[in-house]
């Protein structure tokens, strides 16, 4: 009894184990509002200023919501920040803490550690319309201000590269 109690509780976990990294990784839908949101956001960055999306016109711009404490986050600006050297005249990567925990010291501070291509932002206002509860969670805005897709996860540094360049090549012309 207790042999089978123990394999049907591995194979329940196995099962909730497998559906969660399947929900991490899946790309979601967002509605036409939420489209909307995010062709129309402005944000704040670490100064204060705000800026908008439409600065980037001509541009493939991915934003990128992050946390400091988030390790798949982390893992992942390496490989984003070679794509941003990379195709500097291309691509834009706006980092945007959504507020889940971070204050912003700790934003701040993480930020003066590490040298990437990117600009910084809080953007609480735009993840509760995107509904975000998890994070990596990059949104990709083609160089006509238009948005193409929604990448939640990782798939690990070398998939993760291979992705986003999929992205800006297909989407860096603006017409």
């Amino acid at each position: 009894m207790k042999k089978q109690l123990f394999t049907f509780f591995t194979v329940v976990f196995m099962l909730v184990s497998s559906s969660v990294f399947a929900q991490q990784t899946m790309q979601p839908n967002l509605t036409p509002n939420q489209v909307k949101a995010v062709e129309n956001a402005t944000f704040t960055d670490l100064q204060g200023n705000t800026f908008k999306l439409s600065d980037y016109h001509g541009k493939v711009v991915m934003i990128d919501f992050w946390e400091t404490w988030c390790k798949p986050c982390i893992n992942s600006m390496p490989t984003v920040n070679q794509l941003a050297k990379a195709y500097n005249k291309n691509f834009a990567v706006i980092a945007v803490t959504p507020g889940f925990s971070d204050t912003k010291e700790q934003v701040k501070d993480f930020v003066s550690k590490h040298d990437y291509k990117f600009h910084y932002a809080y953007g609480g206002n735009l993840a509760q319309k995107l509904q975000i509860t998890g994070i990596p969670y990059k949104v990709f805005i083609d160089a006509n201000g238009k948005f193409i897709s929604v990448m939640m996860g990782s798939r690990g540094p070398s998939q993760d590269f291979k992705e986003i360049q999929e992205i800006i090549e297909n989407h860096k012309e603006a017409r």
